[in-house]
């Protein structure tokens, strides 16, 4: 039986419970890595994250939890932006403890590999650092808070999304060059990538889904309910819903007045709250919810109009496991290689994004087809399997490299 590898992973959440999209991916990639490495996890987590029971987590690697403040207010994450050259998750994302732990832990054990999620978890490394460094980015910061700043409201916000944006254009790139090789969600990531810091090495470490825990079932599905989900405290999901609601959802419901929306998800803002709350706006926000299945399996759609961001979207590919038919942005489908009207459908104007969701909901045959199609293509090409495979791939060669 081969050595297992010795990893260091170094994460900015606790990956469990697996419900946002960071925690998912972390925790399914060392639920699958651990047959081939011992895992030794540090990561900083939230009072409210480790009210958690890590038992689970604890079960499939050596962790290590660095507490830091819950996220700052909107006047103080500002004054923190204004007063440093530096991105304000930057400064968020170290602390002397997290720091003197990652160098305890260098200096009494060998590591074979450094896995670093996020280009601003790499700062807390020592700068003598000698170990092959893995650094996956999720999604490209820079860009999504660009993107960001083109839609924000009020709009006030948006110089300064804009400044943090231009600074992550700064510090991001440079990250980069501290890698040995930058894991990218992508092709499209990793073309960016090259273009802003070339030279660099890069790799597809993508999303994946469960495909055996997300599957569809028998029960019929309802006539004209929608979903959408994510974390509430990522800003392009709070602009997507109010963009849905306030120029999509009308024009929908002119036709459809039954149609209705429901959201899942941790955080849900006053805003979104008010818009749930609203007579008769067809809104549903029921915050999270211990399993989305019953929603996903349930519901006539799934819609994704999102606006800014960046990587690849794990909403997208459970629902599409549960064989839900889904209709998004452009934006919303990046990096997945999503083919329109195939794997699901693509629209980018209130009018197209509303009539694809008309067609969805009057023809049920078309859609149920839609979703089967959907199904198929994820199980064959999002696997976790496969993305622990590139990632473990990744790990040899920098093993080997560095022997």
């Amino acid at each position: 039986m081969p050595e297992l590898l010795n990893i260091l992973m170094l994460t900015p959440y606790l990956p469990y419970p697996p419900i946002s999209g960071g925690r998912t991916r972390t925790y399914n990639l060392i639920k699958r890595l651990r047959r081939d490495a011992n895992i030794t996890l540090v990561c900083f987590g939230r009072p409210e994250e480790q009210s958690f029971d890590l038992t689970p987590l604890r079960e499939l690697c050596e962790t290590h939890v660095i507490s830091r403040p819950s996220s700052p207010s909107t006047a103080k994450a500002a004054i923190l932006s204004l007063t440093s050259v530096k991105p304000i998750t930057m400064r968020l994302y170290t602390t002397p403890e997290m720091r003197s732990t990652l160098a305890s832990l260098m200096a009494e054990r060998r590591f074979d590999v450094i896995h670093v999620e996020s280009f601003y978890m790499l700062q807390n490394l020592p700068p003598d650092c000698t170990i092959p460094i893995l650094l996956a980015e999720p999604a490209i910061e820079y860009l999504a808070w660009w993107r960001h700043a083109k839609v924000a409201q009020p709009l006030f916000q948006r110089p300064a999304i804009a400044l943090e944006a231009l600074k992550m254009r700064v510090f991001e790139p440079q990250t980069w060059r501290q890698a040995e090789i930058v894991g990218a969600m992508s092709e499209i990531d990793a073309g960016i990538m090259q273009q802003a810091a070339s030279g660099i090495k890069t790799m597809l470490a993508p999303n994946g889904v469960d495909e055996e825990y997300f599957q569809p079932n028998t029960a019929p599905r309802e006539a004209a309910n929608a979903i959408y989900m994510g974390d509430y405290k990522y800003f392009p999901n709070v602009d997507a819903v109010l963009y849905f609601a306030h120029e999509i959802m009308p024009l929908i419901r002119a036709v459809r007045s039954d149609f209705t929306l429901t959201l899942l998800g941790k955080d849900p803002p006053p805003d979104l709250i008010a818009l749930g709350n609203l007579p008769n706006s067809g809104i549903r926000a029921l915050g999270l919810v211990d399993d989305t299945r019953p929603y996903l399996t349930k519901a006539a759609l799934f819609v994704c109009p999102l606006r800014s961001g960046s990587g690849t979207r794990f909403k997208l590919l459970e629902a599409l496991a549960c064989a839900l038919p889904v209709v998004s942005t452009t934006f919303g489908a990046e990096g997945l290689n999503a083919v329109h009207d195939e794997h699901m459908l693509l629209a980018d104007t209130p009018q197209a994004f509303a009539e694809a969701v008309l067609r969805l909901l009057n023809d049920p045959a078309d859609a149920a087809q839609l979703g089967t199609q959907g199904r198929q293509w994820v199980v064959s090409t999002h696997s976790w399997g496969r993305s622990a495979a590139l990632v473990l791939e990744a790990y040899h060669k920098l093993r080997k490299t560095a022997q």
